[in-house]
């Protein structure tokens, strides 16, 4: 089973996004698969005004995936999750499903509130 936890608040939040930068952030989480966030760091999706990149990861070993503004400089994160390894344990197609409901699930809350989620456990 996987959870989500809110952490702490993104630490190079971009602000108030307009109404084409929220859109354009919506199509880019909608159109998001788990099988591209772990093929490595860099950018996964680009619509428009946003794309989500992954960052790399933590020293605790979770991906850092972020949702930013295109051509900002400074503080472009809309929406901030960490993935912990075990969650790119599906095997089957409704596990993968599930792993990507909960991690689209996790970027939309924190693009809603400002906080980095953090997606944990087996796609079970």
């Amino acid at each position: 089973m996987l959870q989500v936890q809110r952490q702490g608040p993104i630490r190079n939040a971009f602000g108030n996004m307009n109404q084409s930068q929220h859109s354009d952030a919506v199509a880019d989480i909608n159109s998001l698969a788990d099988t591209a966030i772990w093929r490595g760091a860099g950018t996964i999706m680009n619509q428009g005004t946003v794309r989500i990149d992954v960052q790399g990861y933590t020293g605790a070993g979770d991906l850092n995936l972020q949702a930013q503004i295109n051509g900002v400089n400074g503080n472009s994160t809309v929406a901030a999750i960490l993935v912990a390894p075990s969650v790119g344990q599906a095997n089957t197609q409704a596990q993968h499903v599930y792993a990507t409901r909960k991690l689209k699930n996790a970027l939309f809350e924190s693009m809603n509130d400002g906080y980095i989620y953090r997606v944990s456990g087996t796609p079970v």
